[in-house]
Formats: structure tokens, sequence, C-alpha cells
């Protein structure tokens, strides 16, 4: 008797928490949101993870239409991006990233599409349709998905095929002759198979004026995507679902905006260059080349080249599973391809001084296999992952137009690497648990690289500028040890160290060892993995009687070797050092009264890495802000439904505010965005049946004007390349489902 009446204290240790939470009044309980974090289902408020997760529906009412609008509303996520919608992007989770956007790279932030890692930088951005459920996953993810998962994870998950016949058909048309259409039809094709075909396509014209003798008006869009799914119950206790997709985006991109620059004190510092002042000794606020834009409109400029984009994937996965009492077997096996070109006005001018094109081609082939078991009291489960990569990428850097080199690269990069990993979770009472996780990662890469000047400046039969032939294998142990405490039903406080990793890798791009475009130590194209230990703890709470929840948690970073990037010249830097990071998130979502709906999110980080060398060589280095890491961010969404009109009118408005950040790890004051927001609004109608829905929106509603991305050329040209975010976007929908 003794023993449970400490077990019941313990257990009760909050009963005014839990009256509180109980308060009666309020509208319907919030609805239950499924998540498969740890591999295996499970309520959101159940898991010891910080997540942020999205229905579909969710995904449709904010209107996100490709994979990185959720970032507006997840605390802590931020990317930046090259010139144009579905180029290379880089993902950061609470401070966590790398921005070097070369092709044989991979980003710490992983991307997954329905259990499928997306290893390709080319592959992060893709139209959003027909999707079940988003999650994102912050802190390192070592144990369950292991490989490059040291900021954390964003998983895209499709709505699968159904017995019952469903359907829909979404047309958008908005603002620069948007024409947006997505369908899907699902149903059963027999006793024991059911098909889910699902097709997208997105275009509108370039919402960047060229004002250049370039023929097109740069950043349009034209997007193509499907999937198709066949799910079949092969018995009683084997599933399998097989999944064949294809997407292409073909477009005009590489209209960076040109802001003139200069260094005031010998290449350590780079600022706005004033409209009155001849540095470069070719006009009054001029670059090296002469030119300046100065008509301060971020939607135009002056381009001599229509830059192309073009990406395609394909791609399939069969993903088999067996249940059996209290077990379960899940094989996946996947094929995907990508294949990315891009041209681009580098130096932003109306006449040709250096144009840079890149191309690369992305073979990945993936197995994994699972082994679950599931009990009263523990739940365990073990596997096997395999990856095998190759990248055949190049770069061309074209200054034929000053009479300078056109440096040309090639390189073939090969990735093998295999895992072993297992995590239990045990439960010691009715209130506390504890889990634990290991994986052991094995990998090797390959890189085999040429590069060559094809402007004549070296003597003929000898203008190789980089030949490269090399090797770099490295193991690693990652994991996790957690403990739960769920003092009540609808609270959950959890404290955990996790250990993540990201793979070793190669420095690509124009690399060079005679003089004509730089001097690469040949030491300094491989770059060590980069490790990191989480501290954190968290809490999940049901409040006022379910109307409400809250979830927060706090972080402390411990990273080595973290992979730093800098732009040096043309030519892009990643290189080891370490770093320090603190933090803390927010997220509550109420719906207080009946049909209104508010969500908030708040982030917090102090992100700082160390000994960053200065740009001038003297071996000077010091302390920096980490780049795509702002110390504030907010972000919320309210919402409100009712009746009207024989069906149901709602109003929606959603914000994101940031701070201050950086694009470079420099903090040059040119590559700091100063504090913005971005405001959308939206109404519809849906009928009662809610077939038919029609809607409004603005999204941008006051013209924010942001920078997206820069990079900063100084030194090398007097000015930095900016990417700024769309303008105000206005637009109709209508969606019919059967």
């Amino acid at each position: 008797m003794k023993k449970i009446h400490r077990r019941a204290l313990l257990c009760r240790v909050l009963p005014l928490a839990a009256a509180f939470a109980s308060m009666p009044g309020h509208a319907a309980v919030l609805e239950e949101i499924v998540v498969t974090a740890q591999k295996r289902e499970q309520s959101l408020q159940d898991v010891g993870v910080s997540v942020t997760a999205f229905t579909g529906e969710q995904v449709r009412e904010l209107g996100f239409t490709n994979s990185l609008d959720v970032i507006a509303q997840t605390p802590g996520l931020s990317f930046g991006t090259p010139t144009g919608e579905g180029n290379n992007a880089s993902l950061t989770l609470r401070g966590v990233g790398l921005s070097d956007f070369n092709d044989n790279n991979e980003g710490p932030v992983a991307v997954y599409v329905d259990e499928v890692y997306v290893s390709a930088l080319a592959g992060v951005t893709f139209q959003l349709f027909d999707i079940e459920r988003i999650e994102v996953l912050r802190g390192p993810q070592g144990t369950l998905y292991g490989r490059n998962t040291t900021g954390g994870l964003m998983h895209f998950l499709s709505a699968r095929p159904t017995e019952q016949t469903e359907g829909y058909l979404d047309l958008t048309i908005a603002e620069n002759s948007q024409y947006k259409v997505e369908g899907v039809i699902s149903g059963a094709l027999g006793d024991t198979l059911q098909a889910r075909l699902s097709l997208a396509h997105n275009e509108h014209d370039g919402y960047v004026h060229n004002r250049g003798p370039g023929r097109d008006d740069p950043n349009d869009a034209d997007n193509n995507a499907g999937r198709l799914q066949l799910a079949w119950q092969a018995s009683d206790s084997v599933d399998v679902l097989l999944n064949v997709h294809g997407s292409e985006n073909d477009a005009n991109m590489g209209a960076w905006q040109h802001e003139a620059t200069y260094s005031p004190d010998g290449g350590v510092t780079s600022v706005a260059l004033p409209a009155d002042l001849d540095v470069w000794g070719t006009c009054p606020g001029c670059d090296a080349f002469g030119y300046r834009d100065g008509d301060g409109d971020p939607w135009a400029g002056d381009y001599d080249r229509d830059g192309a984009l073009r990406i395609e994937n394909s791609g399939g996965s069969v993903n088999v599973r067996w249940s059996g009492e209290g077990l379960s077997f899940t094989s996946i096996t996947a094929l995907e391809t990508f294949e990315r070109f891009y041209e681009e006005d580098t130096d932003i001018s109306p006449v040709k001084i250096v144009h840079n094109t890149y191309g690369a081609d992305i073979d990945q082939f993936t197995q994994e296999f699972r082994l679950a078991g599931q009990g009263d009291a523990l739940n365990w489960l073990t596997g096997l992952y395999y990856y095998d990569q190759e990248t055949d990428g190049a770069f061309q850097i074209d200054a034929s137009g000053i009479g300078y080199i056109i440096g040309d690269a090639n390189y073939t990069q090969e990735t093998k690497s295999w895992s072993l990993f297992g995590q239990l979770e045990y439960a010691l009472n009715d209130c506390w648990s504890v889990l634990a996780g290991l994986r052991y990662t094995d990998e090797e890469r390959e890189l085999d690289y040429l590069s060559v000047d094809l402007g004549g400046l070296l003597p003929p039969g000898a203008n190789t500028m980089f030949d490269y032939d090399e090797e770099i294998s490295n193991d690693n142990v990652t994991g996790k040890l957690e403990l739960d405490w769920r003092p009540y039903d609808g609270m959950l406080l959890y404290g955990a160290v996790s250990l993540g990793a990201k793979s070793a890798g190669f420095n690509t791009g124009v690399l060079d060892e005679t003089g004509l475009f730089g001097m690469t130590v040949r030491g300094d194209v491989p770059y060590d993995e980069e490790q990191l230990t989480s501290y954190e703890i968290g809490m999940k709470a049901d409040l006022f009687g379910g109307t409400s929840r809250l979830n927060a948690a706090a972080f402390y970073y411990d990273y080595s070797d973290y992979q730093a990037f800098a732009f040096v010249n043309l030519n892009q830097v990643i290189f080891n050092t370490d770093a320090e990071i603190s933090g803390l998130e927010l997220e509550f979502v109420t719906n207080p009264v009946e049909g209104l709906d508010i969500l908030l999110g708040a982030s917090f980080l102090d992100a700082d890495a160390r000994d960053i060398p200065l740009n001038d060589g003297s071996g000077i280095t010091r302390d920096r802000r980490m780049t795509l890491a702002p110390e504030f961010s907010l972000n919320g969404l309210v919402r409100y439904e009712w009746p009207a009109l024989s069906g149901f009118l709602a109003t929606q408005l959603d914000f994101n505010y940031q701070d201050e950040t950086y694009f470079d790890i420099q903090n040059h004051p040119i590559s700091r965005m100063g504090s913005y927001d971005v405001w959308n609004a939206r109404v519809s109608w849906a009928s009662g049946d809610r077939r038919w829905v029609v809607g409004a929106f603005v999204n941008n509603v006051f013209e924010e004007e942001y920078r997206a991305y820069s990079f900063d050329v100084t030194n090398l040209f007097g000015f930095n390349q900016v990417a700024w975010g769309r303008p105000r976007w206005a637009g109709v929908s209508l969606r019919y489902s059967l």
C-alpha cells in the first residue's frame, strides 16, 4: 500500500494544473494530430521531440504551394536560396544549416518524402499537392533517421489510396498570369487493390522586370508534377505500397539584384557604395565594371542573359509491411534521379562580363529494413539502412566578356553508406518512461575532379587548373537518451541528450592552383564530418479541457567541427570550426470558441560560430553569428469560420516576423537583412456539404521588401548579388471534391 501511495502522489504532483487544464465552458476539443516522428504512429502530444505538424487541410488553408512555404509557420526554421523558386535551397533549423549550393553537397536539415531521403539540393524545393501531413522535427535525429539530420528534418507525407472513391479538382488564378490546377482521383480497383493518381500544374509570368537586352522577365514558373500510388493487401498480414512520381520545372531565373559595394578597410568589411563615391575608377557609385543599378526597385534589373532553370525529378519506391502479433517488419526500396541546369547573369548588368552555368545529374538508391515490436511496457525498433549516390556535376565561370578565363569544371562524386540502428522505449510505470537509441554509420565518398581554362590564358595542352581524385571514409556513432514524465493525461515533460553527425565531404566549384582564378590549397578540398551534442528539455500540455495546446522546448548545442561556409571570390569554401547554440521555442494552438482557431509560434536563438578567419588573409579570427539564424522569430494565424449563405464563411490572417539575420558568415553589413514581417490574408466560402470551396487571397499584403539571400563579391567585382522575396500576390481559387 505504501508503494501505491507514493506512485499515486508522484503521478498527481500537479493537481491544480490538471484542474486548470480541464476547465469547462470552451469549444470542442482540438483534433488529435497523429505523427510518425519515431517511425510509428503516435499522437503529436505523446512524442518527446519538438515537432511542428501540418495536416493536409491546414496546408490548403494556409495556401502552401511549395515545400519551402512551410517555413513561414514553423518556429526556428529558415532558408536561403539563389534566385528562382526551385533552385538549390539551404535549410537552417535552430541555427544549424549549410549555405553552400554546390550540387555535390547535402544539408544538415534532411528532407524526406514518403519515408524516402532526398539527397539532392535540387530536390528540396518541390510543388506541394495532395498532401496528408507535414512533420518538421527539430534537433538531431541521429538514431532513427541518421545521415545528415544534425539540425533535424522535414517529412512530407502524401495522401494514400483509399477504398472509397474520392477526389478533387483545385483551380487557382492569380496575378502575374498565374494558373494553378491540381487534380486527384482515388479508389478501389478490386477487393485488395486501391490506386491514387495525383496531378498538378503551376505556371506564372516572371515577377522581375527585365530592362536589359535579354528577352524575358525572369522569376517565372512552369511546374508539372504527378504521382501514382498502388496499395495492395497481399494477405491479411502483408501490405504493399508502390509509389511512382515525377516532376519538372522549366523557368527563366538568374535574376539577382545589383548592389554596388566596396571595402573601406582593405577587404575586411563590405559595405554599400555611396552614389557619389568612385572607388573602382569607373564612375561614381559604380562597381568595378562601371555599372550601377540605382532605381531602388527590388523587382527590376538590367539582364543580358535569359537564365534558364530546368529541374527534373523522377523516382519510385516500394514499401512492404508485414504485421504479426506484437511484431512488424518494413522494407522500403527507392530509386531517385535529379537533373538540374541553371544559368545566371552573374554580373547583373546589360553587357556580358561574367556568366555562370551549373549542371548536375544525381542518382540515388536507398534501402531500409526495419523490425519493430510493441508491448504493454516496451516498444522497440531495429533496422538496417543502405545509401548509394552518384553526382555528375559541372560548373563554368565564363569571364570571356572581359577577355579573362573560361573556368570549366567537371566532377563525379560517389557516396556509399550503411547504418545499423536501434531504439527502445520502456514504461517504468504509468508516469515515467525512458527511451534510448544508437546508430552506427559507415561511409565512403570519392571525388574525381578536373577544372580547365577554355579561355586561352594558359598554354595549349597545359590548360589544367586543378586535377583531383581522392577518397575519404569515416564512421560514427549517434544516438539518444531521453526521460519522459507524464504527471497526468495531457501533460508530457521530457529531457533528452542527443548526438547528431553530418557526413564529411569535398569542396567543388572552379578550383584552381595556377593563380588565374585563385590559389586552391589541395588540403582544403576535403572537410571533416561535423558532430553535435544536444541537451534539450521540453513540455507538451493540453489546456482548457483540450481546447488549447502549449508546446515548449529549450536546448543547448555543443557543436564540433561545424561545417562553416564562406564565399571567397566566385568560389564556395566549406571549412570546419566549432560553434555554440542555445535557444527555445513556443507553440500555442487554441480553439477558444466555436469556429475560431488561433496559432502562435515563437523562437529565440543565440547561435555563434567560433574562430572565423577574416577574408584578408591576415590569419585573424573572430566569433560570428551563424547565417540564417535570426535571434527572434514569430509566426501566427487567426482563422474564424461561421455559418452563412447556406454554407460556411471563413476569414484568415497569418503572419511571419523575422529578426535581423546574416547571409554570410563574415557578418558584413551588406549581408545583413534587417527585421521584417510578411502578412497574408484569405477569405473563403464552403458549401454546406463542403464539396465546393471558393476563396480569395492576398499574400504579402503590405508588399514588404525583404532579402531572401545575397552573395558578396565585393573584393572581386565591387558588388553584392541580392535575391528578394516575392512582391504582393493576389488571386482566387475554386475547389470541388467528390
